[in-house]
């Protein structure tokens, strides 16, 4: 009994040490230090189509301005006051709707919603529209007063039929680069760029995608979109995220191959929680353009993008980051591929891989040979996924609350000790705007969270109800302010990129907000731009969030150097607000908080307190249970004298039939040499045999 102790002992140590270290690994959500409610003040409103839903999309800044799509209708809205300079009216005509609808397509469909817009030169504009199930595109030229049509064509393959479908599109070297759904059905994705194209019914190339951006960079276009992933469907039924580019030179390759890439490969994209079984963000919603800076001394380019879990699964959202070096990397390893339909999906060795290697850029694609464009046209999918820059995601966020939609960065905010941060807005489902750092971004080599994550959520802004769905971000920064632009489908806001309103010194540093320090002259927390050229009088720390220079700031206590910070950060000092402030301290909330190392304390106490308490009373009980204690002991633990005291009670067995109460006794008589059976019933009592125990 002692030695089966010990082993139960052992292995509530191996579980302890195991819940000990998944604490270390996953990222606890992050409590905001402030929540904010904006006044009508502070914030700009844009509602455009009051009558009808303006199913606001698409974003294209111009200098001071911006161009919005909507439905029916691009505006250029001023940044400054948010107010409408000008409008581009494009609706659908009668023949259309009325066919779109004999379709069976319902009013709302039936309108021309703006998809592709995009600036072709300085008063140039190209935008494409549903047009009621029939797409089209246009292009503008733009004057002081209105907007001119200069030529209009068919916008199969530029733009979805249905608004309802994801699809991006980018200028780059006068060509248009589109990743969209052709077909009345949206059964045929492609990447298009007159006139090539991805091949077409293929699930290879593309698989039921939902495009999400795109972008040039160097050579190269990159689209980033989500998918069925076909190397899993062997296994079942999985979405992944997807990096896919293509060659800017690319020319098409020859004779059936004219008309297709020669250079389009793709890769997943891995936003996950570390461990040895990965926790994965698999559907990627939205990514931001390049962003470029120094991170941990070190130059780097940068992609930020908003991963979420399935629908039907457990509601998570996360924040990562990837790095151009190992996008490159990844495009650069191995391909992947299978032998058989059947067969699981495998590195392709690298003998077999044709030369010149497919995807690469190449001066004239229609010279390549068939054996490199038929390995191609099999060969889509590279072997390596692309890893979260750090390791790890910069926010997590698990909650049936909400989940994360979009995201902007307002890239290298410098700080007072010049170092610099990326700062990230993220958007919601639910209307709110949440405010987030790496606070280990800057650490350099030999900081103890040097290449790691420390994610610090600096605020959360509530800027539309409750269940209103943010569309798109946008930072702008003019010569007098620096603002947020936030979309929903029927509204544009525009609000503050920071509200340091901390009073003290030590709150305003442990707020870690890269726009605020504290002035030591004027003794208030401040954005002031004046830190720039007179350092020495701001005190910041974005790093660790407290300053000895503050006399009511305090150090946080030592932790371990691979570990994630605490739910709430202990030095956080608690601003004292009036009562007409519009922020709220996350940090007075009384809700108690407790960590994994509690929890498994907690569960590993009572285990072994349960199994201690339970062998002891066992062995009293097995004791004190002999047979000269018949009250304790169970009547069945000898099974002899059961049987004995069962069978004694009576040496016949009696039957009634009716009313004949006479007793009837069955012998059954056998010979060694007869195979009959004699059977006779009489009147006599049956005499008393030896017992036979089996």
């Amino acid at each position: 009994m002692s030695k089966l102790l010990a082993k139960m002992l052992s292995l509530l140590l191996v579980l302890c040490m195991a819940l000990w270290t998944s604490e270390a690994v996953w990222m606890e959500n992050q409590m905001p230090k402030r929540r904010i409610s904006l006044r009508e003040a502070d914030v700009q409103r844009f509602v455009g189509n009051e009558t009808d839903s303006d199913h606001f999309k698409l974003l294209e800044q111009d200098g001071d301005s911006v161009l919005v799509g909507a439905t029916n209708i691009v505006y250029n809205i001023s940044l400054l006051t948010l107010q409408e300079n000008k409008r581009l009216q494009w609706y659908s005509t009668d023949d259309d709707i009325k066919m779109c609808k004999y379709k069976g397509k319902s009013d709302e469909l039936c309108q021309n919603y703006i998809r592709v817009l995009s600036k072709r030169s300085a008063n140039g504009l190209f935008v494409c529209g549903t047009n009621a199930y029939k797409p089209k595109c246009r292009q503008y030229v733009e004057n002081s007063l209105e907007f001119e049509l200069v030529n209009e064509q068919s916008g199969e393959g530029l733009c979805p039929y249905d608004p309802t479908h994801l699809s991006t599109a980018t200028f780059f070297d006068e060509n248009l680069y589109v990743a969209t759904v052709a077909g009345f059905n949206g059964a045929d994705p492609l990447i298009y760029r007159s006139p090539l194209r991805t091949e077409q019914f293929n699930p290879k190339h593309l698989n039921a995608p939902s495009f999400v951006n795109s972008f040039p960079h160097s050579q190269h276009v990159y689209f980033f979109f989500r998918e069925t992933a076909v190397e899993y469907i062997n296994c079942g039924k999985s979405i992944y995220s997807r990096v896919a580019r293509v060659c800017s030179k690319d020319k098409g390759g020859p004779h059936k191959f004219r008309n297709h890439w020669t250079t389009y490969t793709k890769t997943r994209l891995n936003c996950s929680i570390p461990g040895e079984f990965p926790f994965y963000f698999n559907e990627i919603q939205a990514t931001t353009s390049l962003v470029k800076g120094i991170y941990g001394g070190h130059n780097a380019q940068l992609v930020y993008g908003v991963f979420t879990t399935p629908s039907n699964s457990i509601s998570g959202s996360a924040v990562c980051a990837f790095r151009m070096d190992d996008i490159h990397k990844a495009f650069d390893g191995p391909f992947k591929g299978q032998e058989a339909i059947d067969a699981n999906w495998l590195p392709v060795q690298s003998s077999k891989v044709p030369e010149p290697r497919p995807g690469l850029c190449v001066n004239d694609s229609r010279q390549l040979p068939d054996l490199t464009l038929n390995f191609h046209k099999e060969h889509t999918l590279m072997d390596q996924s692309v890893p979260a820059f750090w390791g790890a995601p910069v926010v997590v966020q698990t909650s049936f609350k909400y989940r994360f939609t979009h995201i902007a960065v307002d890239p290298q905010i410098e700080t007072a000790s010049g170092k610099t941060f990326d700062v990230l807005f993220i958007g919601t489902d639910d209307g709110r705007v949440i405010k987030a750092i790496n606070s280990a971004s800057g650490a350099l080599s030999g900081h103890h969270y040097h290449n790691s994550v420390v994610p610090v959520v600096i605020e959360e802004v509530s800027v539309f109800p409750v269940g209103t769905a943010i569309t798109n971000l946008l930072v702008y920064h003019t010569f007098y302010e620096a603002k947020l632009l936030v979309v929903s489908n029927n509204e544009i806001k525009s609000i503050k990129l920071f509200h340091c309103l901390a009073k003290t010194c030590g709150e305003c540093v442990a707020l870690q907000d890269p726009y605020c320090a504290f002035d030591l002259a004027r003794q208030q927390c401040t954005s002031s731009r004046s830190r720039f050229w007179n350092r020495d009088n701001f005190v910041q720390n974005v790093e660790d969030g407290w300053d000895p220079r503050c006399p009511d700031g305090r150090p946080p206590p030592t932790e371990s150097t691979n570990r994630t910070p605490p739910f709430s950060d202990p030095h956080v000092v608690k601003p004292s607000l009036t009562d007409d402030s519009p922020s709220d301290l996350a940090a007075t909330e009384q809700t108690p908080i407790y960590s994994g190392e509690s929890f498994a304390l907690a569960v590993t106490t009572s285990v072994i307190t349960s199994l201690v308490l339970g062998f002891i009373l066992g062995y009293i009980f097995s004791r004190r249970c002999r047979k000269e204690d018949p009250n304790i002991c169970s009547p069945y633990d000898d099974p002899h004298q059961y049987l004995d005291g069962r069978l004694t009670a009576s040496d016949t067995f009696q039957t009634q039939s009716g009313h004949n109460n006479k007793p009837i006794n069955l012998v059954l008589t056998t010979n060694k040499n007869s195979k009959n059976l004699n059977l006779s019933v009489e009147n006599k009592p049956i005499q008393k045999v030896k017992k036979i125990y089996l």
